[in-house]
């Protein structure tokens, strides 16, 4: 991320003693004079970032974890106010849920959405649970010829991701194809490639898929010019592979977002929190309002 989006890294670390409890990795840039601190950096595609804690912290009494979740709160304002960052945004792992600390040292707090599927249940209730329409399509689909092909290949993809969100005035929000090439090629038996091929080898859908403890639709799920029903397809297909692997959740995404919120609730999906943490001062409040409403599709 350092490397591909120009921002400095700060691997932030927090410890008892000589025991770390606690990392973030932070990263600072300054922009025609405005200081910013992100997890993760814009233009990287990334979800949340944020905090990881030590299990040492799960064991603890609640009065003696609050303390130390005090302490790292307050550690962090030290630190966000040592670098003179204008504006600051942190995005949260879903896992982390107390986000009282922060509040308390004068961060402002935004909760965030996405949709997850439980995969602990049996098959057959998971598709019971899906919209009627989605349930008859899936079944029709069963004889269809679509397949789902893994691949090494990232260029179609973000060509095709690039094309979609061109196709409605935004610019994709992924800093280059060198990026994600580089996070595939590190990164093997976690980040992949998908293709959705008809029986004649055409392109019907594509996505780049993040698969450590839970399998996450990440990049993608891209739907060319056809009337096939491949998002449907598509779902199911890691349903049943994210299942088979012994995943407990497959991620959708799309809750926050109304016009994809509506398509991907009919999957009948949870509903799962994580959270922003953020300031600005009165630079990062000009800075966020020129980003927004003037430089948007551009890099910031």
């Amino acid at each position: 991320m350092e490397k591909h989006t120009g921002y400095t890294l700060y691997p932030l670390g927090m410890y008892i003693t000589e025991e770390l409890i606690c990392v973030i990795p932070l990263f600072f840039r300054k922009i025609h004079g405005v200081k910013v601190v992100f997890s993760p950096p814009p233009q990287t595609g990334i979800p949340y970032l944020g905090y990881v804690l030590s299990s040492r912290l799960d064991g603890m009494k609640q009065s003696k974890r609050g303390q130390r979740m005090y302490e790292i709160g307050e550690l962090f304002a030290e630190e966000i106010n040592r670098l003179g960052a204008n504006y600051v945004s942190i995005l949260l792992t879903p896992s982390f849920t107390d986000i009282r600390p922060f509040k308390w040292h004068g961060f402002m707090i935004d909760p965030l959405y996405t949709f997850v599927i439980d995969l602990q249940k049996p098959l057959e209730d998971i598709l019971k649970e899906f919209n009627v329409s989605k349930r008859k399509i899936i079944k029709k689909n069963e004889s269809s010829d679509m397949q789902l092909v893994e691949d090494k290949d990232v260029s179609l993809l973000f060509d095709l991701s690039v094309q979609r969100y061109d196709e409605q005035g935004l610019k994709f929000p992924v800093t280059s194809k060198a990026y994600i090439e580089e996070l595939q090629r590190l990164y093997p038996d976690q980040v992949k490639v998908y293709y959705i091929k008809d029986k004649d080898g055409n392109t019907l859908g594509a996505v780049m898929t993040t698969e450590h403890r839970r399998v996450t639709l990440w990049i993608g799920s891209v739907k060319p010019d056809t009337k096939a029903p491949v998002n449907e397809f598509l779902y199911w297909e890691f349903i049943k592979k994210s299942k088979a692997e012994n995943y407990e959740l497959l991620e959708l995404g799309g809750a926050d977002i109304p016009r994809l919120c509506a398509f991907k609730s009919q999957f009948n999906p949870t509903i799962e929190t994580n959270y922003r943490i953020f300031k600005k001062d009165m630079v990062g409040k000009m800075a966020e309002w020129t980003y927004l409403n003037v430089c948007k599709k551009s890099k910031f």
